[in-house]
């Protein structure tokens, strides 16, 4: 059985270069696209209307802030358990699933009466995302060979990062001209179209896991510690520090017997032994890093856009057009180019681009928007070199019936990272500002009306970026240490 997946990885065996494979590739590309698309606007489309949605429906700072967290709460949470289904089941039948999902719970939440409802609307919504997000890059590795690998996931990587960037624009002209429930209704035609064309037009490739079993007790190890130590960062970020040790250290706690269950369980729910392989191991560990370095950087500056210079949630969305453009540009340029020349260089230098950035934008100060402009598409560019080339290695790098528990592993940290990433950034706000300055900052209210608020938030701002610059030096130099890795071959004979 081994040896029969490392012949299929090294010859590639599911595809050819017949006209109808490249058909199917092509529908895989932008099928896949749009569910990225989708998925990743979600995540940010929301974060311009928070004010208008705080003010109509009445929420709390704590509410507003899991409305806001919750979703990538859900994704979190559940991607390794459906990746792993995905192994067993069918990568195509769940990717399906997640728009049908993902469109009722637009619909949810584009009506819900109360913050409480659309809290609950988020948090499917959630799980329709990790349904999309646990298959996609595995289909669409599946159905393309290593010459065209990366460009195709660069384009897939561009999609979602676009849309996540891209969300801020739209949500303040859907805001502005529609009102905050539309951000949720436009979902709907395009859910429907996606799942439609899913179950007619894709098809399985992959050789699923039918013989295997599922590991129901390492799921529920997995969700109960990423749920602790979340709730643990919420906390954090609301000021209230009194729960976070206990949280936290139970989280780990559970996430420890996680990792225990997993290396006695016959059919695990993440395969440890990919771990073994050096450019997944490495590829993956820049990735985190990488999250944790950027992942509060859409959301501080737009927060800082609106608070700190008054601007509405159109202009906001418009400042930042640079940051979304790079990532455009340069996304699918870097994918070619991880074909033909690898991925360690174009990975490891936009790392170090990425850090160059945020030390610019840790310096600006905010008080002149060509200099924050630069930063932040400096920023698009480190992203756009770093995503696509580290995606195709770290995917390239294992067997086609671990695809699934990868992909998820990967986004898994993503996400991870940029929850790690938002309340680090808002602790050290909260230090400079006071929390209580920062909730009304965080809701809409001018905290920046006062000269010392002002300044504090600059302050505050410029030590955060700092730490991340920091870390996206330490994220570059673990990507240069990978090596040039392990082909899959290797990695399936294992």
């Amino acid at each position: 059985m081994q040896a029969g997946r490392a012949l299929s990885v090294a010859s590639d065996g599911p595809f050819s270069p017949e006209p109808k494979t490249r058909r199917h590739q092509k529908v895989v590309l932008i099928n896949t696209t749009i569910g990225a698309f989708m998925a990743s606007l979600d995540s940010s489309i929301l974060t311009v209307s928070l004010p208008t949605i705080s003010r109509e429906l009445h929420t709390g700072v704590a509410l507003m802030l899991w409305i806001m967290m919750g979703y990538t709460v859900m994704i979190t949470a559940l991607l390794l358990p459906f990746g792993r289904l995905a192994d067993l089941h069918g990568r195509v039948r769940f990717y399906g699933i997640g728009f049908i999902v993902f469109t009722v719970s637009s619909a949810l939440c584009g009506f819900a009466p109360t913050g409480d409802l659309l809290l609950v609307g988020r948090l499917i919504q959630g799980v329709g995302s990790a349904l999309l997000w646990s298959n996609s890059t595995a289909i669409l590795t599946d159905a393309f060979p290593k010459s065209g690998r990366g460009f195709a996931l660069g384009i897939n990587q561009v999609a979602a990062l676009s849309g996540s960037v891209g969300g801020l624009l739209l949500g303040g002209v859907i805001t502005a001209t529609l009102g905050w429930r539309w951000i949720f209704f436009v979902n709907l035609p395009i859910g429907t179209f996606g799942a439609l064309w899913t179950f007619l037009a894709l098809r399985e490739i992959a050789n699923v896991d039918r013989g295997e079993r599922f590991d129901w007790s390492g799921m529920a190890f997995f969700v109960a510690g990423i749920l602790l130590l979340l709730l643990g960062l919420t906390e954090v970020i609301q000021g209230q520090p009194q729960e976070v040790p206990w949280l936290m250290g139970t989280g780990a706690a559970v996430l420890a017997v996680f990792i225990g269950v997993e290396t006695r369980a016959p059919s695990p729910m993440i395969d440890l032994r990919l771990f073994k392989n050096r450019l997944f191991a490495f590829g993956n560990l820049s990735l985190l890093l990488n999250a944790l370095a950027r992942g509060a950087l859409m959301f501080l500056m737009t927060f800082a856009f609106q608070g700190f210079d008054g601007d509405s949630p159109l202009a906001a969305g418009f400042k930042m057009l640079p940051l979304s453009l790079a990532i455009i540009v340069v996304g699918p340029i870097a994918g070619r180019l991880s074909d033909r020349m690898g991925s360690r260089e174009l990975s490891s230098g936009g790392l170090l681009v990425t850090a160059v950035s945020l030390v610019i934008l840790a310096r600006s100060g905010l008080s002149a928007y060509p200099v924050v402009a630069v930063g932040l598409a400096l920023a698009g560019i480190g992203n756009g070199l770093f995503n696509s080339p580290n995606t195709s290695a770290v995917m390239g790098a294992v067997p086609p019936d671990r695809r699934g528990v990868a992909a998820s592993t990967r986004t898994l940290l993503f996400n991870t990272g940029q929850l790690f990433s938002m309340s680090i950034s808002f602790a050290i706000l909260a230090g400079v500002m006071g929390s209580a300055q920062l909730s009304g900052f965080l809701a809409g209210a001018d905290v920046t009306a006062a000269a010392s608020g002002h300044a504090a938030f600059a302050h505050g701002l410029s030590e955060a970026f700092t730490v991340s610059a920091i870390l996206s030096v330490v994220a570059a130099g673990l990507s240069a240490l990978r090596g040039h890795g392990q082909s899959a071959r290797t990695a399936a004979a294992r």
